[in-house]
């Protein structure tokens, strides 16, 4: 079941692509390359809506009082992130300053779609708290713990 799945969205990605560089031609692609359009319309006029509410303070960012330095959001998994963090964190550390490190769900279940389809189209802040991976000293979350308790181990130097 699992590799018809997998070959099935690997074959409707693979004719998805081909309609959008227009390697695919006829009726049926047409009609899908006119949704994909109607899509990106639809997509962006919402970025220029959200743009506008945060431009004119309708919508607020909020701040943490203390620096942050964010590392991600580019793709998902297997990018070496971790290590970057990681190296970036003793090195902070090193010079002096307080680290924490912080995660919003790292190898966390995601919510089911609807509900986050539906907080995306009302314009729903995100109120999972962030996970503290690290204090600085301790190692509080890492991959094989993922959502489960926290249980304090060194950090290695």
């Amino acid at each position: 079941m699992r590799e018809r799945l997998r070959g099935w969205t690997e074959n409707l990605e693979t004719f998805l692509l081909e309609v959008i560089i227009e390697e695919r031609r006829g009726t049926r692609e047409s009609l899908v390359r006119g949704f994909l359009y109607g899509c990106s319309k639809i997509f962006e006029a919402a970025i220029r809506i959200r743009r506008f509410l945060y431009n004119f303070r309708i919508l607020r960012d909020s701040t943490l009082g203390v620096q942050v330095i964010a590392v991600g959001n580019l793709t998902v998994g297997g990018t070496g992130k971790t290590p970057v963090v990681e190296k970036l964190a003793r090195e902070l550390c090193d010079q002096g300053r307080k680290v924490a490190i912080l995660s919003r769900g790292y190898r966390s279940k995601p919510r089911p779609f609807h509900q986050w389809f539906l907080n995306k189209v009302l314009l729903r802040h995100d109120t999972t708290p962030p996970r503290v991976v690290s204090d600085g000293k301790s190692l509080l979350l890492d991959s094989e713990m993922g959502q489960g308790p926290r249980q304090e181990r060194p950090l290695r130097h």
